[in-house]
């Protein structure tokens, strides 16, 4: 039986078109359009992913995805060897940064994502996906990646700086309040996962990355890749995100602690070596500009 016959018995759809969009499929069938998402993941973590889209909906999240079940209540099948998720599928183009309009949306969706995103039951995550421990093993790995390169050495300090801040007694308060928040994050929160509406909305989508862990990562995580060394830059969407969810001061010594290490600079050598890093990578004097701008955040 075809992947397309099968979708059609398990969900009762009548498939009229189906089209590839990047690794999804876009389906469309009598009774609207419909994402269909293949997981090359072991299936606890399928089986977690699927019941962080059906946790996000009760909690009255309604800018994510909405998991499909089947005809006999399976929040995913398995085809050929592979698992897939049936959602909706949310209509719209990826917003544009450079336009003040779209990040701020951006952000604010954030905010309101991360005011609904604790409370996920702790007994459905398996072990690789509840990652609050893990913040100080990646600034490491970072570290270690920068040391083998002679234009990326300078920044191993920022890392050491990291790496203490995410020892100190406030940092450590932060991620456990987290950790007994049960909170979520969802793992790389940029403009390919998000999607404006025809009303200007943003949508969140794409949760392969998602997991139990801070949510500073996620704020960290889209002002690293939208204000690169640019500590002033990132300062004033953190007051916008403060407007939207306050952050206490453990909240922001955490943030630091993330913003301080070189992420984007690592990213880019995983993605395509060093050379591919040769435009992210600060000189000694922008790093510390940018350093002596984040302290604000203090």
């Amino acid at each position: 039986m075809s992947l397309w016959s099968t979708i059609e018995k398990m969900y009762a759809l009548q498939i009229k078109k189906t089209v590839k969009i990047q690794d999804v499929y876009l389906i469309q069938a009598a009774s609207g359009s419909y994402c269909l998402k293949g997981y090359d993941f072991p299936e606890e973590d399928v089986r977690f992913i699927a019941r962080v889209f059906s946790f996000l909906e009760e909690r009255g999240f309604t800018r994510g995805q909405r998991v499909y079940a089947t005809a006999e209540q399976d929040s995913y099948i398995r085809h050929g060897g592979v698992f897939y998720t049936v959602t909706n599928w949310v209509p719209g183009k990826r917003p544009l940064f450079r336009r003040r309009k779209d990040f701020k949306s951006a952000i604010r969706t954030l905010a309101k994502f991360h005011s609904m995103a604790a409370g996920f039951p702790k007994d459905e995550a398996p072990g690789g996906r509840i990652r609050y421990a893990g913040l100080h093993d990646e600034v490491s790995e970072y570290k270690k990646v920068l040391s083998r390169y002679k234009n990326t050495k300078h920044l191993v300090p920022a890392c050491d700086e990291a790496l203490y801040g995410l020892s100190q007694p406030k940092v450590l308060q932060a991620v456990e309040a987290e950790q007994n928040a049960a909170a979520l994050v969802h793992g790389d929160y940029n403009y390919p996962n998000l999607i404006k509406d025809s009303r200007g909305k943003t949508h969140l989508i794409d949760f392969e990355n998602t997991s139990l862990n801070a949510r500073m990562k996620d704020l960290s995580h889209i002002l690293h890749r939208n204000f690169l060394w640019n500590g002033s830059g990132m300062l004033r969407w953190v007051d916008y995100y403060d407007n939207k969810r306050p952050l206490n001061d453990n909240d922001l010594h955490l943030l630091h602690a993330l913003l301080t290490a070189p992420y984007h600079v690592v990213r880019n050598i995983k993605i395509g070596g060093i050379r591919n890093a040769k435009s992210v990578t600060p000189s000694s004097q922008r790093l510390n500009k940018f350093q002596r701008e984040l302290r604000e955040l203090l």
